[in-house]
């Protein structure tokens, strides 16, 4: 005799397999199953069926025949175990072929929201996200928040922003502290970064730094004041061509101990070095401009 299961495969008749389900119910009702009923067992489904006989059967007229053996035998703790548990293999089930129908139809393209304008998801990349949103959201609403939430989410009472993202926990736009990244250095976890000593270096940590928060988190990141964030670097980079100006240009002797990093372009002291302080004004200018040009690079 050969068994139809539920996804239609088919596999043939084992009579351990009613006994190991047997088990486990008067296990969880707290009774013992004897040798005795599981004689009684085999000898009521060998009345009722033809295990010998060349024909298919359905594996619900098994799990039928179990519960009325088990009714007719008085196994009433045993008997609504079974059936319990019956019930909710078959609500699994059919969860499971609805989540694979709702998987299936972002994967196809079939149904298309266009909830981002920033997302086709007739695409290749659009279907693999939206596919991948629809797992995590799934989870979130059945594996991390109380069913109260959820069920609130549900039925609109409530309204879950970025339900797709609230597994990981990521933060949803936010400003990054580029003043404390760049004047301390920073770990991206495979390396350590030391702290920016130049224009040119700040704005390529700049570019790093956006990156590497881009793919930490969901929704945007912003510097709410970059340009003020960068003017010890410009600095930095006008005293770096000021002492080289100071070394190279000749007939020009500068007192270079007298300066610094940290002093002001617009510091007479500078100003006052002539041919020098414009090699370096023009130089940072520069710098400034390929700094610029190669972080927008970076970040396309």
């Amino acid at each position: 005799m050969t068994v139809i299961k539920v996804d239609e495969s088919k596999e043939p008749f084992d009579i351990i397999k009613i006994h190991k389900a047997l088990e486990k119910v008067f296990s969880q009702c707290g009774e013992d199953l004897t040798e005795e009923i599981l004689t009684n067992l085999d000898e009521y489904v060998k009345k009722s069926l033809d295990t010998e006989a060349d024909v298919e059967i359905e594996v619900d007229d098994i799990h039928n025949l179990v519960e009325q053996f088990l009714m007719l035998n008085n196994f009433f703790a045993a008997s609504k175990s079974y059936i319990l548990g019956r019930y909710k293999k078959a609500l699994e089930r059919a969860e499971n072929k609805m989540y694979i129908k709702s998987l299936s139809e972002k994967l196809s393209a079939i149904d298309v929201a266009n909830q981002n304008a920033n997302v086709d998801e007739k695409s290749f990349g659009g279907r693999i996200g939206e596919a991948s949103r629809y797992v995590v959201k799934d989870f979130a609403l059945n594996y991390c928040m109380s069913r109260k939430s959820k069920n609130n989410h549900l039925n609109n009472e409530i309204y879950i922003h970025d339900l797709d993202s609230y597994t990981i926990g990521s933060h949803n736009c936010l400003t990054i502290p580029f003043d404390e990244l760049l004047a301390s250095g920073f770990n991206t976890r495979q390396t350590d970064v030391r702290p920016a000593n130049s224009i040119n270096t700040a704005l390529q940590l700049v570019a790093v730094i956006f990156q590497l928060q881009s793919l930490q988190q969901f929704g945007g990141v912003s510097a709410s004041h970059l340009d003020w964030t960068l003017v010890p670097y410009v600095r930095k980079s006008f005293y770096k061509h000021f002492k080289t100006g100071a070394e190279f240009i000749e007939g020009v002797t500068i007192p270079i101990e007298e300066f610094n990093d940290k002093m002001s372009l617009d510091d007479e002291k500078y100003k006052s070095s002539g041919k020098v302080y414009t090699f370096a004004i023009k130089q940072t200018e520069k710098e400034l401009k390929q700094a610029v040009e190669g972080m927008y690079h970076n970040l396309k």
